[in-house]
């Protein structure tokens, strides 16, 4: 009786944890006054977690402004003060490029911002656009 109950004890307390330990999804919103993305267009949403500690890297692929594809690699430096994010996307056949840095230590906790660029144009050559801020957001809150 006594093993059968640590078993449930144990099956339970898995299935209550399971959903936040395998939930991976991260997304990234970036808009500014002179930011080319905002809104729709500037919802980024990466199916696996930003690294947090030094020397680590992911690749992100994912979606973007809705229906779009995005594919960005984050890393983390040998400092592990920041992660790095750079990618492109394709929005409505038309690509475009993101750079972000956000604080390593934070960076999976919905809130953190940090800094970043974009460029969302077929005529400028995928040039660094203007500055963005950078906020990682909950994924349910997608527009």
């Amino acid at each position: 009786m006594k093993k059968l109950l640590s078993t449930v004890a144990a099956a339970a307390f898995v299935a209550i944890l399971a959903p936040a330990a395998f939930a991976a999804d991260t997304c990234l919103q970036f808009d500014g006054v002179n930011c080319d993305l905002s809104g729709d267009l500037g919802f980024f949403k990466f199916s696996a977690k930003l690294p947090e500690k030094a020397k680590k890297a992911v690749s992100l692929p994912g979606r973007a402004c809705g229906t779009g594809v995005v594919n960005a690699a984050a890393a983390v430096g040998n400092s592990g003060t920041s992660v790095n994010i750079h990618g492109t996307f394709n929005c409505d056949g038309v690509n475009g490029n993101i750079n972000a840095s956000l604080p390593a230590a934070t960076a999976n906790d919905v809130g953190t911002t940090g800094s970043g660029d974009a460029f969302y144009s077929s005529t400028d050559g995928f040039q660094n656009g203007p500055s963005c801020t950078v906020t990682v957001v909950d994924c349910d809150d997608e527009p």
